[in-house]
């Protein structure tokens, strides 16, 4: 996987496509290092470890989501969107400004450990002032938790 990345939000991360296979997930990535279960509320996905990324993939194997580590990252991974180039870098203050360039929606988190983005399907995790992980996902990778949440008042 190259490190400048095409994105089309909810659709593609460079050569990964969201709904794929694992199998093709891991043809493109290469081995695996690690695998383990996922899920909130029921552990029954798959998250595979592939070093500097992470690809969570659904209980039916697809994929839902790509984890990039910039903290862990031996060269700057990059976001190409509308021809604009996001560069996931650790200094949260130049992500964000970085992002906010391009829409308007990215609000910071109720526990103020990140931020999201409705419309670029995306998430930071920065909860010491360190951008730790960039996820981008697809359109329903957080429904079955956000129902559970719902229907148990949490």
């Amino acid at each position: 996987m190259k490190n400048k990345l095409l994105f089309e939000p909810y659709e593609k991360v460079g050569d990964l496509s969201f709904g794929m296979s694992r199998e093709n997930v891991t043809n493109i990535c290469g081995e695996i290092i690690f695998s383990c279960m996922y899920g909130f509320p029921v552990e029954d996905r798959f998250l595979d470890d592939y070093g500097e990324i992470h690809t969570l993939c659904n209980n039916q194997g697809l994929l839902e989501a790509i984890e990039i580590f910039p903290d862990m990252t031996t060269e700057p991974y990059s976001l190409i969107y509308h021809e604009k180039e996001i560069i996931l870098c650790i200094d949260v203050d130049l992500l964000v400004s970085q992002i906010r360039k391009i829409t308007d929606d990215l609000i910071l988190d109720g526990n103020k450990e990140g931020y999201s983005s409705a419309k670029l399907g995306l998430k930071i995790y920065c909860p010491e002032d360190i951008v730790e992980d960039v996820l981008l996902h697809d359109r329903y990778c957080y429904e079955e938790e956000q129902e559970y949440m719902k229907e148990n008042n949490l």
